[in-house]
């Protein structure tokens, strides 16, 4: 077949009586508003006047708080859903919240995280006094001992069989004192292994931008500390063992984590996951609050709501300052009734009966998902409902057994969080619906020559069309919503290989 038979071909084609173009799909799916009747009574007044004051999606400022609120009453239990069972959630979560540059991410998660901010500065101020106090201390004791060798030195002198014992016996060590911690910011995973060790509790990680993180963790060097990443979302005991450095024993790492992320870099990070780069469900963990934009601008000039913003404050005061045995929390026994493992509630029976029922449901829906991925994701809701569950009920001042308002909080949130869970594992797919239309209204503009090949578009390095896959995705889509022709030239009589040229549908120029 010769070049004029080809051309001739094509055109025969384009010019074939054919079905309409269908219209692309949606770049993004749709999400869910954040549900405000969810919120504690304790929360919801501030967040509101957070989100109208910086006129930014509530999304940015719930989801922080709740991730802070949650992580403190992470360090003193968990919930176990079932009746008789062990199975425990402990508590913690790990949210996204994704926006646009712009959108008032980073002022939002500030101000929601001021309260947990101001038990660090509480704590780092404390830490400050008693380091102080044990420098004196220490340098007292020192001081102390160089004299009592001195007068047993002496005393030696004076008479060799002297009892000198007194004088040389061990002053008690000055261990630093313990710093509580609320918050890591830049730690590597090393260093937050001690923390977590020196503590006894968990802390919360903050990440204004979460993308280097999650890129950086992975890196094929990065393993060692994505697996104690890992391990972290799930808790329990974890031990570093090193040589020079000797052996860290972690006995609960429990890691909460909150972030911001833009719409680009983490559709590249799903993407990766999809090619399976980094796809053992590091990503799967996060929450994520994907609001749309925040609808018209007005500008609003006034000054916080001291009392909402006072209220919260002295929640997180309070959770500070629970116990387990506070909350009423149960405990494991051994056989001579010494208490073991993480303290926990249960649900009570109404709260256990709606829990039950999501569940059910929940599991059936679960293996029809489509994709691996969003099916890794929304498995772990079993870990977020019932961490959610918990958290609700403590902050609004909830003791002893989850009551079914909380549970249905939770609930409310979950759905919520699954269809910004589902925008996230569409999110792949928009990098080549935008390439679409981009490289559709270029070829309506006549920029390309008809036909033309994926290297001509290449060669153009067009914004959104510089890259060889979004280029193929392109094509891909648009010759299967039929807004282009696609027709395999054979190769040449001097060899190589079939050539795949695309136009115009008809009627389309």
């Amino acid at each position: 077949m010769n070049a004029l038979t080809d051309l001739a071909k094509l055109q025969a084609l384009a010019d074939a009586p054919q079905q309409p173009p269908e219209p692309l799909p949606d770049e993004l799916p749709p999400v869910q508003a954040f549900p405000l009747q969810a919120l504690p009574d304790t929360l919801r007044p501030w967040v509101q006047d957070v989100a109208e004051r910086l006129q930014c999606p509530p999304d940015f400022v719930a989801v922080p708080m709740l991730v802070a609120g949650a992580s403190l009453v992470a360090r003193r239990l968990g919930l176990r859903p079932q009746l008789r069972t062990p199975w425990t959630a402990r508590g913690n979560l790990w949210a996204l919240i994704v926006g646009r540059p712009g959108m008032m991410k980073s002022p939002a998660m500030a101000e929601a995280l001021e309260p947990i901010n101001r038990l660090e500065a509480r704590a780092a101020t404390a830490y400050a006094e008693q380091a102080a106090q044990h420098r004196a201390d220490a340098l007292t004791a020192k001081l102390r001992a160089k004299v009592q060798e001195a007068q047993a030195t002496k005393a030696l002198r004076a008479d060799p069989n002297a009892d000198i014992s007194a004088l040389l016996r061990d002053e008690a060590e000055f261990e630093p004192p313990p710093r509580a911690r609320y918050l890591v910011s830049d730690a590597t995973y090393e260093k937050l292994g001690a923390i977590l060790s020196e503590t006894g509790a968990g802390v919360l990680s903050v990440r204004d931008e979460l993308r280097s993180l999650l890129v950086d963790l992975g890196r094929e060097e990065s393993a060692p500390a994505r697996g104690f990443y890992l391990q972290a979302w799930s808790g329990g005991r974890y031990t570093f063992d090193r040589i020079g450095r000797g052996t860290l024993d972690i006995p609960d790492a429990l890691l909460s984590m909150i972030g911001g992320i833009q719409p680009g870099p983490l559709g590249d990070l799903v993407r990766m996951a999809r090619q399976g780069k980094a796809d053992d469900g590091m990503l799967e963990r996060f929450l994520v609050a994907w609001p749309d934009g925040g609808g018209e601008w007005r500008n609003v000039d006034r000054r916080p709501n001291s009392e909402a913003r006072q209220r919260v404050f002295e929640t997180f005061d309070r959770l500070d300052s629970l116990s387990a045995e506070a909350l009423g929390a149960e405990q494991d026994r051994t056989q001579d009734g010494e208490p073991y493992g993480r303290p926990f509630l249960r649900f009570d029976g109404e709260g256990l009966e709606a829990f039950t029922e999501w569940r059910t449901e929940f599991e059936a829906g679960l293996r029809q998902s489509e994709g691996e991925g969003l099916e890794a994701a929304l498995s772990k809701f079993r870990h977020h409902v019932p961490s959610l569950a918990l958290a609700l009920h403590v902050i609004d001042g909830g003791s002893g057994p989850v009551t079914l308002r909380p549970t249905l909080q939770a609930l409310t949130l979950a759905a919520y969080f699954e269809s910004h869970t589902r925008r996230l594992h569409s999110s792949a797919q928009r990098a080549m619906v935008q390439g679409a239309r981009r490289l559709l209204e270029r070829v309506r503009g006549g920029a390309l020559p008809s036909p033309f090949t994926a290297r001509d578009v290449h060669r153009k390095q067009w914004s959104g069309l510089a890259d060889r896959q979004t280029v193929a995705d392109a094509l891909e889509l648009l010759v299967a919503h039929r807004w282009l022709i696609e027709l395999e030239l054979p190769a040449t009589a001097q060899g190589g290989r079939p050539t795949l040229t695309y136009s115009l549908a008809q009627g389309l120029a």
